[in-house]
């Protein structure tokens, strides 16, 4: 092969395999109360496509996420006391995180994740198979063994996260933040 062709070849190999220097980067800096919500969009465990806050747009929504499986077991605690109290007020959503789950092993995950959870929950969790590293970096994980939890107002802004793992007295912080998100019924 002439080297003009090796060098074209190599030429065009860069030019595909390099980002475009005005890309839009997403903001991978650490989420603030009052601040609009990122979107994120992925597929339902059910199959469909779901975009927050967009999906909930016009009321309070709680999302919460988790980076593994042990994180998943506290979601579920959050999520449990979340639909027994504000199931018809305030949407929950879960956002599981798998980028980092091997891709022979996705299908087991997705499957055992499935099978214990109602349809109803499978039709508010959206699994991502990417930007955990930026999900990380926004939330401020500092502990992938516990989900992270965010409220956001009827506006899309965060007005609400948490910092430990589920507990009695955060989750009576997350219900004082969405009542006083709540209209007063008289």
């Amino acid at each position: 092969m002439p080297r003009y062709s090796v060098f074209a070849l190599l030429m065009i190999g860069f030019l595909v395999l390099t980002p475009p220097v005005n890309a839009a980067k997403p903001d991978a800096r650490p989420l603030h109360t009052r601040e609009p919500f990122p979107n994120i969009s992925g597929n339902t465990l059910s199959g469909r496509l779901l975009e927050l806050p967009t999906a909930a747009t016009g009321k309070p929504v709680v999302v919460v996420f988790s980076f593994s499986r042990t994180a998943g077991k506290d979601a579920h605690l959050w999520n449990e006391h979340l639909a027994g109290e504000f199931s018809n007020a305030v949407p929950a959503y879960e956002v599981v995180v798998m980028e980092s789950v091997p891709k022979l092993f996705r299908g087991m995950a997705m499957s055992g994740i499935r099978s214990s959870m109602p349809l109803s929950r499978q039709e508010r969790t959206v699994v991502l198979y990417r930007d955990e590293k930026l999900w990380k970096l926004r939330l401020a994980v500092s502990d992938d063994k516990r989900a992270y939890v965010v409220m956001l107002g009827p506006d899309g802004h965060l007005r609400w996260s948490n910092s430990a793992a589920y507990s009695d007295s955060e989750y009576a912080q997350l219900k004082h933040a969405i009542e006083l998100l709540l209209p007063v019924h008289p």
